[in-house]
């Protein structure tokens, strides 16, 4: 009985762990499936949210680009030189223009032209008075003539004394007369050849003081020494004039010339003979280079070059001033932009838009603003180094409406 009663015992305990285990796994079960369930709807979740950022994000890219500005924009090309060019300002100087005067003092008898003549070479402009140098020379013409005179007689006398020695000199050698009367002969004909000789020389220095007249004559005459212009008038009929004293200022006014400091750097590109226009007064004038100078203007530190101006130009006046255009090539390496794609930085530099292709696209665009140094510009166009490459593209106008990482809608001009 007893044996029976534990044997049922031991069959419920049995059965109890079997109803344990299988409740157990039951709960696993059921855990999992909840569990799985719970990730579902998590990724459910996920997926609904990340669909909804999509949406989100398309939407924002949609406005964006729906906002977008269209812009001008222009492809860059690096160089490795720029070309710049330069005006400079010469003067238009008279080939020749000097004051006239006379060497020697005198009265100022007349004067033949006035301010803005026209004159010739060798046309007489004034003259000094004359009285003393031909009372002068009527004074050097008499004493000439007595100079002559004497050298005659001289030579008739050293012709007769000649002709006495050569008889004496026969009777010598016949002994006829004493050696006492030979030599007195032969002294006298001696003394007449010295006398001829100095008799000779005052006829010489008689003549010359006549041509030296001749030329103070001449020199009274004041007359152009080029063909020009009277340019100024200093005296006036009745002066008692000074040795060097200015008289007439003439000006050689058909031959004009400019003279233009230059720098070494442009003198590079300049050669002699070739020609070169230069503005005037909104027209141009035709030159050409006929030297440069060999020494550096201490005050302007430039080299002066003289460009002979074509006879063919008319209305030139002397003293203006006229312009010429140089290019120089700058050796640097850089960029060409137009001027309104700059904007004004700090610290003396400028700055320029760039565009990086948005979301790989190249028809929209985001902006950065690049530093730049602005090196030189010719007024449509500058040229500029910084952080820009070759092939960046750029904006090139309208950059007050932007600011750096704007979405913009690229339009391309090349």
């Amino acid at each position: 009985m007893t044996d029976e009663i534990i044997n049922n015992n031991n069959k419920i305990e049995n059965d109890s762990s079997l109803t344990n285990v299988s409740s157990s796994i039951y709960t696993q079960k059921k855990f999992r499936v909840a569990l799985g369930g719970v990730i579902v709807v998590i990724l459910l979740v996920l997926v609904f949210f990340a669909k909804s950022l999509a949406l989100v994000n398309l939407s924002n890219d949609q406005d964006l680009i729906s906002h977008a500005l269209t812009v001008n924009t222009s492809v860059l090309h690096a160089v490795n030189h720029y070309q710049i060019n330069q005006k400079y300002s010469g003067s238009i100087v008279a080939g020749r223009e000097s004051d006239h005067g006379f060497d020697k003092a005198g009265l100022l008898a007349e004067i033949l032209v006035d301010e803005g003549d026209t004159v010739k070479k060798n046309d007489v402009l004034a003259r000094l008075d004359m009285r003393r140098l031909n009372a002068r020379a009527k004074e050097l013409e008499a004493g000439l003539a007595e100079a002559i005179a004497l050298d005659q007689e001289t030579t008739a006398l050293l012709d007769r004394a000649q002709a006495s020695y050569d008889r004496y000199r026969v009777l010598l050698n016949k002994k006829h007369i004493s050696d006492q009367k030979f030599e007195q002969v032969k002294f006298d004909l001696i003394a007449l050849k010295a006398r001829k000789v100095a008799t000779a020389s005052t006829v010489d220095k008689a003549k010359a003081a006549l041509k030296s007249l001749e030329v103070e004559k001449n020199m009274a005459t004041l007359t152009a020494s080029f063909d020009g212009s009277v340019l100024r008038r200093y005296q006036d009929e009745g002066t008692a004039l000074s040795a060097g004293t200015p008289v007439i200022r003439l000006i050689e006014d058909h031959r004009l010339e400019i003279h233009v400091g230059l720098p070494l750097s442009a003198i590079a590109s300049l050669v002699i003979g070739d020609h070169y226009n230069f503005d005037y007064h909104d027209r141009k004038i035709t030159t050409t280079l006929r030297t440069l100078l060999n020494k550096i203007d201490q005050s302007t530190r430039t080299i002066t070059a003289i460009f002979d101006i074509d006879p063919s130009n008319s209305a030139i006046r002397s003293g203006g001033l006229a312009e010429i255009s140089v290019n120089q090539e700058i050796k640097q390496s850089g960029f060409w932009l137009p001027n309104s794609a700059l904007a004004e930085s700090h610290r003396g530099l400028w700055s320029v838009y760039t565009i990086e292709p948005y979301k790989e696209t190249s028809q929209y665009g985001t902006l950065s603003r690049q530093e730049l140094q602005l090196l030189y510009t010719n007024g449509d166009f500058a040229f500029v180094r910084g952080t820009l490459t070759d092939k960046d593209r750029i904006v090139t106008n309208g950059i007050h409406r932007l600011v750096p990482g704007q979405l913009v809608r690229i339009h391309e001009k090349n």
